[in-house]
């Protein structure tokens, strides 16, 4: 492989490893969680990726290369310092410092190809699909828990590593024979936007995979696509000679994966395989975009498109996802992205297919089966939870209810096995989640849920609430005799629904229903939190209407003395926590004693032993309560 592909593909993972961090910190830091001022979120965002403009004119006067290399130190120094941060304010802006930094890096490459023979463009377009073929490989390995966020020294190991190996190729770039430089048309340079944000949004990450298909060899397959990918940015050919079979089949893919109603209700083999070809079509796509041809490309022009997709990737990452705060439909983003990508790819003639080509298939193809069979090792390799009594405890059914933040604590980190261990703290048999992602790219592309499961040593059952990424969740290692899930009246930023699940404890069927109540903004919020509270009563009194116990818990948005909490109570639900008040359900360094997590239940069963500890691992606490059987 060339060193110029190759210190691309190692840059990429770098560049892509603190983006998973930064967009988080984003959000949960410098937005907290929802109360900065989305236009100054963006403009922060915007600053770091506007990082590399006024360096483009400086091509006329300094050696692109000589900046690229400038800022690849920048990177893999930020990229070691990140490790070394604890969340907070250093994890915020060194997250962010090391992003611009990439950025830089990409555009100055970029426009030192269009002079420099041992950059080429199209190496460097082709790298930077191995890149993010490598970073999901990885991605996948690790559980899709960024190495950043292991409390082990041993992380320290790859990360030191893929740093010192980049530095290392960029050495020995600068070292190789230039020979003619061979640039691709500047506007080719606009694919970086599109070509980041369809694979981190859908393509290449393991965590889509994983939660359509419910199981970890989905991600398996999306990180074995993403290693044959490579072969198809080498080789555009290999999917059809015509310059409209690439954006052909990435359109399909996207019309199955982005359109509201068809993942979630989808079977989960089909939506992988949407996955796996739409990766295929996106590597292709740059690859065709990036075909030598005649005539000479400028630096500054390079550097403009370059950079300009870069911009055009921040833009549509936040027009994809503020459309939560918004209220306005998102689904045609993934489609603009696709449209941005078509200029380029039409404008390029179909290449000659190389002798090479078949030999270049056969070792993708191999690489991809080695692939597959190591990552879908990783559940086994991550298993740290033990299984849980599966047939109820005599003393009475421990109900827990969480609002998870995404996974991530107080300090921006992701917490997703602290707040395992204060679950397990809690020794329940039923454990409620709210605020579940499950592999949102503004959050790192995780899957918070398949993690606390495993750790947790219980069966997880999902209820999507705005797409099949997000919404809420239940645990439990008790036989399930009946799972629904119920859309609420529309309201609020992400949805809402109630997922109810009946478990057998002890003989008894106990329906648990799992809810995260979303009030509407702009004054609306006692109304919509009555309409969807109405829509849970009815279905507690339908649940109770078939017989046994009912249990509704989750985060409702509402407290205890809200004039809409005479919805439950009214239709016969009690309050487990109503001997325990003073009973605050977020974190004491709020600041602020609401109780806004609830666990309800119908009067057949008898409140004890509530607990509410004060831990930082979310913006809320878990909470808990025993039920018994009433007299």
């Amino acid at each position: 492989m060339r060193r110029d592909r190759l210190a691309a593909a190692v840059g990429t993972v770098l560049f892509l490893d603190a983006l998973r961090v930064f967009l988080p910190s984003l959000i949960t830091l410098f937005g907290q969680a929802g109360s900065t001022d989305p236009a100054l979120m963006g403009a922060f965002a915007l600053a770091w990726f506007l990082a590399p403009l006024p360096l483009v004119p400086l091509a006329r006067r300094i050696a692109p290369t000589a900046l690229a290399a400038a800022a690849a130190v920048a990177m893999a120094a930020g990229r070691l310092a990140l490790q070394a941060t604890d969340g907070g304010g250093p994890q915020l802006y060194v997250s962010a410092a090391t992003v611009g930094a990439g950025a830089v890096w990409l555009v100055c490459t970029a426009m030192a190809s269009t002079s420099d023979g041992r950059l080429r463009g199209r190496e460097v377009v082709v790298g930077v699909v191995a890149g993010i073929a490598a970073g999901t490989v990885v991605h996948t390995l690790v559980g899709t828990v960024d190495l950043v966020w292991w409390p082990t020294p041993v992380a320290w190991g790859p990360v030191a590593a893929g740093a010192g190996l980049f530095l290392l190729l960029l050495y020995g770039v600068r070292n190789t024979d230039p020979g003619p430089a061979r640039p691709v048309p500047p506007r080719a340079w606009l694919l970086l936007g599109p070509l980041f944000l369809l694979s981190g949004l859908y393509t290449a990450n393991p965590a889509v995979g994983q939660t359509l298909a419910e199981s970890p060899l989905g991600a398996a397959a999306v990180a074995t696509g993403a290693v044959l990918s490579v072969a198809f940015a080498s080789r555009p050919h290999l999917l059809g000679g015509s310059r409209w079979a690439a954006p052909a089949v990435l359109l399909a893919a996207l019309v199955w994966l982005a359109l509201p109603g068809t993942p979630p209700d989808a079977a989960g083999a089909p939506s992988v395989a949407a996955l796996v070809a739409g990766q295929l079509a996106l590597a292709a796509c740059a690859g065709r975009a990036v075909l030598p041809g005649p005539g000479r490309a400028s630096a500054v022009r390079t550097g403009l498109a370059a950079a300009s997709g870069l911009l055009l990737f921040v833009v549509l990452v936040f027009a994809f996802y503020s459309a939560y705060d918004l209220y306005v439909p998102n689904a045609y983003v993934p489609f603009a992205a696709l449209a941005l990508l078509l200029p380029a790819v039409a404008s390029r003639e179909p290449q000659a297919r190389e002798a090479s080509g078949r030999r270049g298939l056969a070792v993708a193809a191999g690489a991809g089966a080695l692939t597959l069979a190591a990552t879908s090792l990783h559940p086994l390799l991550q298993d740290r939870g033990g299984p849980a009594a599966a047939d109820g405890r005599g003393g009475g059914l421990r109900v827990a209810a969480y609002n998870v933040r995404m996974g991530f604590g107080m300090d921006g980190r992701f917490s997703a096995s602290e707040q395992a261990g204060a679950l397990r703290d809690l020794d329940p048999d039923v454990v409620v989640l709210s605020e579940v992602d499950r592999g949102w790219l503004l959050n790192g592309g995780h899957d918070g849920l398949s993690g606390l499961a495993r750790e947790l040593g219980m069966t997880p059952y999902w209820g999507p609430a705005d797409g099949p990424l997000w919404g809420d969740a239940v645990l439990t290692a008790l036989p399930v005799t009946r799972e629904l899930r119920h859309p609420l009246t529309p309201s609020g930023p992400t949805g809402a629904q109630a997922l109810e699940v009946t478990v057998d404890w002890n003989g008894t069927e106990v329906t648990v229903v799992s809810t995260h109540v979303q009030p509407a903004d702009h004054g609306f919020a006692e109304a919509s939190s009555r309409r969807q509270l109405r829509d849970v009563a009815e279905i507690a009194r339908r649940a109770r209407e078939r017989g046994g116990p009912v249990v509704v818990a989750g985060d409702l948005n509402i407290e205890p003395d809200d004039p809409a909490w005479g919805v439950l109570t009214g239709h016969g639900m009690l309050d487990a926590f109503d001997e325990a008040r003073p009973f605050p359900t977020l974190p004491g360094e709020t600041g602020s004693d609401q109780q806004i997590d609830h666990v309800l239940h119908s009067g057949d069963l008898v409140p004890s032993d509530p607990a509410n500890p004060d831990v930082p691992h979310s913006d809320h606490r878990p909470v808990a309560v025993t039920l018994t059987p009433a007299d």
